[in-house]
């Protein structure tokens, strides 16, 4: 494997075969995380994808936004794989760690209404609510 030791690879390939590899989990998004001090003053912003990499090796950071409703350890464990093995596979480089900061949830508003609307009519009924109804009831009966 020494053709490897000549192959140059920039930051932005290997960044665009995470982002194509993340691109391919349902589910999952990419965002650009929370505003460093440095990134603030320097304008340069990261894409959510970080890449560092230390020769044949490759740690791979995600800060990722899920949609609603999806089961977030299967979610981000499948974007784990897929990056590792598309980076893998297409680099020959070694992925030590693929991280995962989930920071948003992607809540279409049309769901969001429905279960504010959903919560509050089953707080409304819920047995515990109800027997705090009809002990009130009982005492001021009494």
């Amino acid at each position: 494997m020494s053709e490897r030791n000549d192959l140059e690879l920039s930051q932005d390939v290997l960044y665009g075969i995470a982002q194509l590899a993340l691109d391919q989990v349902e589910g999952v998004r990419p965002i650009a995380p929370p505003t460093r001090v440095g990134e603030f003053l320097t304008g340069r912003r990261a894409k959510g994808i970080q890449i560092a990499r230390e020769g044949d090796e490759v740690d791979v950071a995600l800060t990722v936004a899920m949609s609603y409703g999806a089961e977030i350890p299967k979610v981000a464990r499948a974007a784990q794989k897929s990056v590792r093995e598309a980076v893998a596979s297409m680099t020959g480089l070694h992925v030590r760690s693929v991280d995962v900061n989930v920071e948003a949830v992607d809540v279409p508003p049309a769901i969001s209404k429905a279960d504010r609307v959903a919560a509050s009519e089953k707080a409304k009924t819920s047995p515990r609510a109800k027997s705090t109804r009809q002990r009130g009831r009982t005492r001021g009966q009494a």
